[in-house]
């Protein structure tokens, strides 16, 4: 015989799909994709040494926040992180990019970073003079860590 005070699993999936916010999550992967790529763009400036590994640092700092404050399960929520994740990795090295020419030119970064997102031929042209193939490398790791940890956590919480 079935209790029926007690609340039933499919209730409980039910009640985390109706409190899922795809705006909340992509607003707080936003945030935590600009955190991420900041940190990831200081200390490869300052150390003058790029981290590659700090990309899927990204990825998992923004699949959390997704996650997280999104509360959602679908793929979109995963696709999402990935997508932010991705454009925090690319982000970061802009920051580091930026840093590189102000130093060299003896100019303010925000000078030459605000200059570098208002000329997007600029950006592609240091993009492609800095391309190594690294990069796609950490940029895919950085995608699937963002995407992963949105979903995996999501089905742990099933």
């Amino acid at each position: 015989m079935i209790d029926s005070s007690v609340p039933s699993t499919q209730s409980a999936i039910e009640q985390i799909d109706d409190q899922s916010n795809l705006l909340m999550g992509l607003l707080s992967g936003f945030v935590a994709m600009l955190v991420g790529a900041s940190i990831w763009g200081a200390i490869t400036y300052f150390t003058e040494y790029r981290i590659g590994w700090l990309a899927i640092g990204i990825g998992f700092l923004v699949g959390i926040a997704v996650r997280f404050f999104g509360k959602g399960k679908s793929l979109t929520f995963g696709i999402s992180a990935a997508a932010l994740s991705l454009l925090g990795c690319v982000l970061g090295n802009l920051m580091v990019y930026s840093g590189i020419i102000a130093r060299a030119e003896g100019v303010p970064f925000l000078e030459v970073f605000v200059l570098l997102l208002s000329t997007p031929a600029a950006v592609i042209e240091v993009f492609t003079i800095a391309f190594e193939f690294m990069d796609l490398l950490f940029y895919a790791l950085a995608a699937y860590a963002g995407f992963s940890t949105a979903m995996d956590m999501k089905r742990a919480g099933r």
